[in-house]
């Protein structure tokens, strides 16, 4: 379990829900963001079987994630994408490299995983990330 004051609040009232946290920094200059998925403030799925529209409202949430401790998509390092359909997340990868283009970052190091389910009904991608302070 992570130390209470490693942890950056993002959404408290659903990482006290789900027991839970989006981001944590650890005793070193690093961040690890989990549980990233295409949700609204509600947890409701956002883009239901549209794989690009979901890959574009992860990075937004990636991004607002990022925000609170104050880095970008430029302090991703690494990335483990957990899909349902990798044939779909395939055929969008093109989204993700245009969002980091637009983030003027390289997209950082990844793999990614097909499992047969996510924990929303409807979701088709999940994100685990770290990004480095600098």
């Amino acid at each position: 379990m992570a130390h209470p004051d490693n942890v950056i609040s993002v959404n408290h009232e659903l990482e006290q829900k789900f027991g839970m946290s989006y981001l944590i920094r650890s005793s070193g200059p690093t961040l690890h963001m989990a549980g990233i998925l295409s949700a609204d403030e509600n947890f409701n799925v956002y883009g239901e079987g549209d794989m690009a529209a979901q890959i574009r409202r992860i990075y937004e949430r990636m991004t607002a994630v990022l925000a609170k401790a104050d880095c970008t998509l430029v302090n991703v390092v690494s990335e483990i994408s957990f899909t349902t359909d990798m044939d779909a997340l395939a055929a969008a990868s093109g989204v993700r490299d245009e969002i980091y283009k637009a983030a003027g970052a390289a997209p950082p190091v990844a793999t990614a995983v097909q499992v047969s389910a996510l924990y929303l009904p409807g979701a088709m991608l999940e994100i685990q990330a770290t990004a480095e302070l600098y």
